[in-house]
């Protein structure tokens, strides 16, 4: 499935701050792809363009229109290190959000 390139732009640079050992700044980037193709969805509302990427993955967690596997992919990407308090972190951030983002997009 070919991406929205804004979308594509997200995830190189998740990749590359992973690379670069930014995990945090991998994990911003891969949010904020996940929040764009959020956008694009069916589930996307009127108003939701003024959602942050959090909000977006929370209503994702939330949605009874998504697997087990996608509400876990985003529950590991709301995740922060700042605020951890037992859920788990995604190390996998780009992969998480190819999850996500491939359910969107099919909608």
């Amino acid at each position: 499935m070919a991406l929205p390139r804004d979308i594509e732009i997200e995830l190189a640079m998740a990749r590359d701050a992973g690379l670069d050992g930014n995990d945090g700044k991998a994990r911003v980037c891969a949010r904020r792809a996940v929040a764009k193709a959020y956008a694009y969805s069916s589930l996307s509302g009127l108003n939701d363009g003024l959602l942050s990427s959090i909000q977006c993955l929370n209503i994702i967690s939330e949605s009874i229109e998504m697997t087990e596997e996608i509400h876990s992919a985003a529950a590991r990407l709301m995740t922060s290190v700042a605020s951890h308090t037992g859920g788990s972190i995604s190390d996998a951030p780009v992969e998480d959000a190819l999850i996500i983002i491939t359910a969107l997009l099919r909608k």
